[in-house]
């Protein structure tokens, strides 16, 4: 990784303080995502299926965290559910 990308520290039993910044990782993992699935070099099954589950279960628990502290957003097709919103 290049030395100028941002780096995140997550410190146990720690809340994120801003809306704002649990957003933009969200943002990130999505293009992570959307890298893996199209431009990447694909790598062995096993090892491409281990780093979606990963991303995928890293973001739906960000996710998860924001709606259940209230901190509703935009969502792509993929997450959307505003039918669940209060």
């Amino acid at each position: 990784m290049a030395p100028s990308l941002p780096s995140y520290l997550e410190v146990e039993r720690s809340e994120f303080s801003s809306a704002a910044d649990a957003l933009t990782i969200l943002e990130q993992i999505e293009g992570a995502l959307a890298y893996l699935d199209t431009v990447g070099t694909r790598a062995e099954d096993a090892v491409y299926k281990r780093l979606r589950l990963k991303l995928t279960a890293a973001y739906r628990q960000l996710h998860n965290e924001m709606h259940q502290r209230g901190h509703y957003h935009g969502h792509t097709p993929l997450t959307d559910h505003s039918q669940q919103r209060p």
